[in-house]
């Protein structure tokens, strides 16, 4: 089992998903391995299109070990990258309803869950998951930028929300999105500015990213850089 789940592993990085599913299926279920392997499988069948029997896998799964939630982690994930939004949040709660109690570390699972009932348009319910992330994690870079950007983008509590963003860069200065998130945050605020200085440095940080681009496309434009924001516009098509 050891070696399957190896070999397989190494399949997965070569992208050979029906091969190293393949293996995963010689697995015994019943071994030290063969929980994980069930679960690679449905992630496995769902890159490449066996969406139903990810879904199959993965609720069986859910049935047979009441008290396990990476099935339903798994589930929520696969779910929400097929935008099926309130189902996904639904399997994100019923991981939660399956914990004795919140600890630091499931702050990813309330963020995970907000996501999805965000792009489901129940923000009420996403905004209180991201609020009781940073109960768990006050600062974590990914729920400030999140709840910040998005009260920003629903122009609510201004104040706050650009100083989480800011809070967010200074704690992953690097990361390009959240570096985009401050300089279309600004954008939104009217200081254009501002906000074609953080966005040429998100570009810098994430060229190949259409959106990133486009944001900096309409900053330049706004500062009257019309040339610049043409050519930026043309690299996010």
């Amino acid at each position: 089992a050891t070696a399957l789940t190896l070999v397989a592993g190494v399949l997965e990085v070569d992208r050979r998903f029906e091969d190293a599913n393949q293996l995963y299926n010689k697995i015994d279920p019943d071994s030290g391995y063969g929980w994980n392997a069930r679960i690679r499988m449905a992630a496995n069948y769902d890159r490449t299109d066996r969406f139903s029997d990810a879904l199959r896998i993965l609720r069986m799964l859910e049935k047979e070990r009441p008290k396990r939630i990476d099935c339903l982690v798994e589930l929520g994930q696969i779910l929400r990258s097929r935008e099926k939004y309130g189902d996904s949040a639904a399997a994100y709660g019923r991981a939660i309803d399956r914990l004795d109690g919140l600890e630091k570390r499931h702050w990813t699972l309330l963020y995970s869950r907000a996501i999805a009932y965000e792009r489901a348009k129940e923000w009420d319910k996403a905004e209180n998951d991201l609020f009781a992330a940073l109960k768990l994690m006050p600062e974590q870079p990914l729920v400030l930028n999140y709840l910040g950007y998005s009260w920003i983008d629903r122009g609510e509590n201004l104040k706050r929300a650009l100083e989480m963003v800011k809070k967010a860069v200074e704690l992953r200065p690097t990361d390009g999105y959240i570096v985009d998130s401050l300089g279309w945050a600004l954008y939104r605020l009217g200081n254009y500015r501002a906000a074609v200085e953080h966005l040429e440095r998100s570009v810098n940080l994430r060229p190949e990213d259409p959106i990133i681009n486009d944001h900096f496309g309409d900053a330049l434009w706004r500062v009257g850089r019309q040339l610049e924001a043409t050519f930026q516009w043309h690299r996010a098509l």
